[in-house]
């Protein structure tokens, strides 16, 4: 990634500039810089699919095209190519970019056209690469490629790591969970469940959410599914939990989402809604061989994707093998703590956390860029 320059403040509206040309970056800058918006300046592709869709205007070129190609279409994407050229047209037709201009020839055109750039949403937001934290949430979602690998226990942790730094809600996306609550020791704190929440079309605010919600000693807000004797026709879909994610992307802090093997809620993903996406991969054969599925969905989504390595005990792969098998780069490992269940049962989840774990918290909220 570039280095940022021209930082925009946290409530301001910024331009994109995603050009990779050493000759072209400069001009492109200069311009984006006399608008007067702030400018984030970047050709890292994780960065890019992070800040496209909430950016007044991108500015690209050749070398960035064939990523921003595959990210959602949006107004105000202008291809930029040196003086005296020539314009890839078609490269800018591939991303659907409104005009593409030469620089330096056609700056006051160019500038012109910012000026006038439609915006993507009625209030935009900045989310500002280098810093740690901006007015724009961050979203991690934590999935396991099988059952077990203790994607729960995972999310947990990532969302304790995180309350050192940010306000933290932490959402149960597993419909048949026995509840995210109990891991945090918070079954009998009073506080809004799935089936209590009717978001609808509707998007409440975050703070009025997370201040409906239970919430632990170290301010984690958790959204759980319940618990309850009777047969309750609440089932937790990608319908319920979409408004949710939407109301809290407004909200400056870290949203952790605990999701069944795959990322599926319901008939949809929802990998897609999140910046990252964690995958806990058991070092063994068929949970390698799931992940490789799994890993070929996920992509799909343009997410970042980061995968790490659990050993349950006993692993017949290590990291070079297991990265093999499930076309997915090892970032870290998470071996078993063998007293860590008996303090969940008996308290819930321990602060501080055991220091492997911890580590990898750490790491997961570095690749996310939510790290104080």
């Amino acid at each position: 990634m570039s280095e940022t320059s021209h930082r925009p403040a946290s409530d301001q509206a910024y331009i994109l500039v995603a050009v990779g040309d050493p000759v072209l970056h400069p001009e492109a800058t200069h311009v984006a810089a006399a608008t007067g918006f702030g400018v984030i300046d970047t050709a890292d592709p994780r960065e890019i699919s992070r800040l496209h869709s909430r950016a007044h205007a991108i500015l690209f070129d050749a070398e960035t095209a064939a990523h921003i190609a595959t990210l959602t279409r949006r107004p105000s994407l202008f291809l930029l190519a040196a003086d005296p050229g020539p314009l890839d047209w078609r490269a800018a037709l591939s991303c659907h970019a409104e005009q593409a201009y030469l620089l330096p020839a056609q700056a006051a055109e160019l500038l012109s056209a910012l000026g006038h750039a439609a915006m993507p949403r009625a209030e935009p937001r900045t989310d500002e690469p280098s810093a740690a934290w901006t007015a724009t949430g961050t979203l991690i979602a934590v999935t396991g490629a099988v059952g077990g690998a203790g994607t729960s226990t995972l999310a947990a942790a990532i969302a304790r790591e995180a309350a050192h730094d940010h306000e933290v809600t932490l959402i149960d996306g597993v419909d048949n969970s026995g509840g995210l609550d109990l891991l945090l020791g918070l079954e009998e704190t009073p506080g809004a469940r799935w089936p209590d929440l009717r978001l609808g079309e509707g998007l409440i605010a975050a703070e009025d959410l997370r201040a409906a919600l239970p919430a632990s000693s170290d301010g984690i807000a958790v959204l759980s599914t319940a618990r309850s004797t009777l047969a309750d026709p609440f089932r937790l879909d990608h319908r319920s939990l979409r408004p949710v994610l939407d109301c809290l992307r407004e909200f400056s802090g870290v949203t952790v989402i605990d999701l069944p093997p795959g990322g599926h809620v319901g008939e949809e993903t929802i990998i897609d809604a999140c910046d990252l996406a964690v995958l806990l991969i058991p070092a063994e054969v068929r949970p390698a061989a799931a992940a490789a599925r799994i890993v070929a969905d996920l992509r799909k989504s343009r997410t970042t994707l980061l995968g790490i390595a659990r050993h349950r005990g006993w692993s017949g792969l290590d990291e070079k093998d297991l990265a093999k098998i499930s076309h997915c780069d090892i970032t870290a490992q998470l071996s078993t703590f063998s007293r860590l269940p008996k303090a969940v049962e008996l308290s819930g989840l321990p602060s501080p956390l055991p220091r492997l774990l911890a580590a990898v918290a750490r790491t997961v909220l570095e690749e996310a860029g939510a790290r104080a």
